[in-house]
């Protein structure tokens, strides 16, 4: 359940935005970044408008741009043509006298548009125009980048709508549309996800990809009342329905629900399709886009100069305010604090409360049948627990279970008549440093096992008293010939020594059973059980006090629901250090062998409804563990996906419980199926792994801050992280991305459209608004510089 790598990032998320070690270009008059962060090298007596138009890739259309003067009039004439080449690509020239001016792409004769969705290049379609606006500022950049495409074309119409296409209309619709998708769709570059090339783009680049991808799987679809007879006609179709979707209302944007939920489930269904996504992003989980029906579009500051320092302010302000551990109450500290409690109250909560529980039924269940005369079987085994092969890897041995009939604490059962009780057996996991090789034919390790011995009450078939210690013993695996590998030895007792906390009680207690016929379908468990350890065998609690149930049904698919219920508590001294509700809801589904035992991957999914609470903490909510595989050489049986959704809050520093966290946590990984857990990682030979958080973070002193990311590695050596927040005041969109053969590149945006590159290694980033540069970020010294002499310090 845990992946240490991305535990907690939204402190480093933001931290990153101010303190990566990168930068863009030194800010000189004759060089400016295009969107790769390249530089073009230009006249300083013209300007350049280069990009690229893409639904997917548009070859031979014909480009027009047409000035627009203060009231949003388009002028009756074009200032200057292009036609887009094989790449998409086309490039203008604007007149310094031009400040906001519109870009049309057009049908003209042998246009082509390439389709993602039949991956086909299909006729541009006579009735698709494609449309972006561009709000340049005073003294703008030499050469400008901007993209087209039908993301830019709802832009437009948002400000149409909105009154016309003046200044404040571009804005307010830009920003809107911008907090819709979680980036500036005229300012990132539209690639093609159905290429190999597209894993080793950056992740702004990928996710408006799979979004343009999505429009064209909803046209194949026939999505949106678009049911013409070509598919071309019907990428139009739904080109258009989305671009007239949107709208502002007030300060807030909005797009059209059923649109909206078209174009999100479109995107989730692309980003799976392998055959249309190669860029390696699989999960969309925690990404903004297309995830709200309305977004805020606040009149972003018209001066430059002052919606820098708003930008600069709300970062700054926010990433104080969520690292600040020094004082009380600082967040990082409370997470810190969050994560030490949670993995105390839910300890249990791996797959010991599974295997425990299966392991237990199906032990009383052997003892009933044996004692029965229904069998001469006096053992069952969890999963391949006992005498089993070491199926060459030590660790598959942990967290195993299996039960025994015995006469007496010492013996097995030999007949019906003596058998007096059951042991059953659990290994929580090998003790760190223990594994060793003690001869040439011989391996070796100690155990932390929890043992119990259940006795039947008199002339009661349904109850059981037990009495539960925790003990260390010693586990040796010797050569066999014959199976062509290690067998577990029989334990010695002189290798076993019991373990206890701080209690004087033995942990005894009773577990009952519902039987119907000779079926289990019920297991309850009142009673005191050992303390728990830490991953190296430390005691951290003295006992737990249990009260479980388990239920136990045959699915319609053959496998078997296991539901719990219950509460389990952890005493240290006599006082409850955590607790563990186990609500409705909660259950597990196990695929069983022929003979009824649990198979080597036989658990299949975990649903937890749980309210945990220790120490300051308290967690509230549904987890959801599924989608589990083997790896390629099937001896690591994993989970590859990890849902918690729910509240988290906790004290610390402070004199009441501030909730810190309600949202969406989901970490997954991909293609485990092909990864060989015995080799080391390498770019034929690794795991795919996303990270995402959606939902509101309570910074103290700040307001609520809501947010969406994901962070994956989506190739070999690559990392990224794509994430937006809104802080009530300001929507902040930003990007991290790197990968072994481009440089590292920190990107961020606000809505009021400020936004900087930072690339590589370089220590200066340029600042600009609508394509005028208004400072620079130093990030050596932590000082931005503007362009009217002034400064301020990011620190």
């Amino acid at each position: 359940m845990k992946n240490n790598k991305y535990q907690f990032f939204i402190p480093v998320l933001l931290s990153a935005l101010l303190s990566a070690c990168g930068g863009g270009s030194g800010g000189g008059s004759t060089v400016s970044n295009n969107a790769n962060g390249t530089t073009v090298a230009v006249s300083n007596s013209g300007r350049q408008f280069i990009g690229v138009v893409a639904k997917g890739r548009i070859v031979g259309a014909h480009v027009s741009a047409f000035s627009l003067d203060q009231a949003g009039n388009k002028s009756a004439s074009s200032f200057a043509t292009a036609t887009t080449g094989a790449d998409g690509s086309y490039a203008i020239s604007v007149s310094g006298s031009v400040a906001s001016f519109l870009i049309e792409v057009s049908a003209a004769p042998g246009a082509i548009m390439y389709d993602e969705a039949t991956q086909a290049d299909l006729p541009f379609p006579e009735d698709l125009k494609l449309r972006s606006v561009v709000k340049q500022g005073s003294s703008p950049e030499p050469v400008y980048w901007g993209s087209v495409t039908p993301l830019t074309e709802l832009i437009v119409q948002v400000a149409e709508k909105a009154g016309g296409l003046t200044p404040t209309n571009i804005d307010r619709a830009r920003a809107g549309v911008q907090a819709l998708l979680g980036f500036d769709p005229q300012r990132v570059l539209a690639i093609h996800t159905t290429a190999d090339a597209s894993q080793d783009t950056y992740v702004d680049e990928k996710i408006q990809g799979l979004s343009l991808t999505a429009i064209s799987q909803l046209a194949l679809d026939k999505a949106l009342s678009c049911d013409a007879a070509n598919q071309g006609s019907r990428v139009a179709c739904v080109v258009k329905q989305i671009a007239s979707a949107g709208k502002l209302d007030g300060n807030d944007f909005i797009l059209r629900e059923d649109v909206r939920a078209a174009l999100r489930a479109s995107f989730e269904k692309v980003a799976q399709d392998e055959s249309l996504n190669k860029s390696g992003k699989n999960s969309v989980a925690g990404t903004s886009a297309f995830t709200a029906n309305s977004l805020p579009a606040p009149a972003p500051e018209q001066d430059k100069i002052a919606a820098t320092k708003q930008l600069f302010s709300s970062l700054r302000n926010n990433i104080y305010a969520v690292s600040n551990s020094q004082q009380n109450g600082g967040l990082d500290l409370r997470l810190n604090a969050v994560k030490s409690d949670f993995e105390k109250a839910t300890q249990p909560l791996d797959k010991d409360l599974l295997i425990w529980s299966k392991t237990i039924t199906e032990g009383i269940d052997q003892f009933n049948k044996y004692r029965n005369g229904q069998t001469n079987a006096t053992a069952v085994n969890g999963l391949f627990y006992g005498q089993t092969a070491l199926w060459s890897v030590y660790q598959n041995i942990g967290n195993l279970g299996d039960c025994t009939v015995m006469r007496d604490a010492l013996n097995v059962a030999t007949t019906p008549a003596q058998a007096a009780g059951i042991e059953c057996r659990f290994s929580r996991f090998i003790l760190p440093g223990t594994y060793k090789y003690a001869y040439q034919y011989q391996v070796e390790w100690v155990e932390l096992v929890d043992r119990i011995w259940l006795e039947p009450v008199a002339n009661d078939v349904t109850r059981f008293n037990y009495k539960s210690e925790l003990v260390q013993q010693k586990a040796v695996f010797v050569w066999n010939e014959g199976k062509n590998d290690f067998l577990r030895r029989p334990v010695n007792p002189a290798d076993v020594v019991a373990t206890y906390g701080n209690s004087n009680d033995a942990y005894t207690g009773q577990m009952s059973i519902a039987m119907e016929g000779n079926k289990l379908y019920a297991f309850t468990v009142e009673g005191k059980m050992p303390p728990r350890t830490n991953s190296a065998g430390q005691l951290i609690s003295d006992f737990e006090r249990w009260s479980l149930r388990t239920d136990r049904n045959q699915t319609v698919d053959g496998n078997f629901r296991y539901d719990f219920s219950g509460e389990l508590k952890s005493y240290v001294k006599d006082q409850v250090s955590s607790r563990l509700s186990l609500d409705k809801g909660s259950y597990a589904i196990v695929a069983l062998s022929y003979k009824g035992n649990l198979q080597k991957n036989g658990i299949k999914e975990f649903n937890l409804a749980i309210t945990a609470e220790a120490g300051n903490s308290k967690v509230h909510g549904e987890i959801k563990i599924g989608n589990a595989s083997a790896d390629k050489n099937g001896l690591s049986y994993q989970p590859n996906r990890i849902d918690f959704i729910g509240s988290i809050s906790n004290a610390t520093g402070l004199a009441n419980a501030l909730e810190i966290f309600n949202g969406q946590l989901t970490v997954e990984r991909f293609a485990y199926g092909s990864f060989d857990s015995n080799k080391p990682e390498s770019a034929n030979n690794f795991v795919r792994k996303a990270v995402a958080l959606s939902g509101v973070i309570q910074v103290p002193e700040r307001p609520p801050l809501k947010l969406n990311v994901t962070g994956s590695n989506d190739a070999f050596g690559s990392n990224s992280i794509f994430a937006q927040y809104l802080d009530g005041s300001s929507v902040i969109n930003a990007q991290m991305s790197e990968s072994i053969g481009k440089p590292r590149v920190v990107r961020v945006s606000s809505s009021s459209g400020v936004s900087f590159d930072v690339y590589g290694k370089n220590e200066v980033a340029d600042i600009l608004k609508d394509g005028s540069k208004v400072g620079w970020l130093d990030i050596k010294v932590g000082r931005i510089s503007y362009v009217d002499g002034s400064f301020e310090t990011i620190r």
